[in-house]
């Protein structure tokens, strides 16, 4: 748990928090390929515009209702099943 002196402790708490909503390992933020990754597990490699996925992310963790992460996880998941 953190204290809150150190904003990096903080950093680390919200990745770790949208890991576990998003089902994956840490290391899939951290590691251009990490170990253990199924054959559906996100290429980071292959994202058109990696700017915009870091800003959906910062922007994600700043929502502190789980039922608004689920509005928008659910919005998303509509949008890239309808996307394809």
């Amino acid at each position: 748990m953190t204290n809150g002196d150190d904003p990096q402790d903080d950093d680390v708490g919200a990745l770790d928090r949208i890991a576990r909503a998003l089902g994956v390992p840490i290391a899939t933020f951290l590691t251009a390929c990490p170990a253990g990754t199924s054959d559906t597990a996100l290429d980071m490699s292959s994202l058109d515009n990696p700017a915009e996925v870091v800003t959906l992310l910062r922007l994600f963790v700043r929502l502190k209702s789980p039922e608004a992460r689920a509005r928008c996880l659910a919005y998303i998941a509509q949008e890239a099943t309808n996307d394809d």
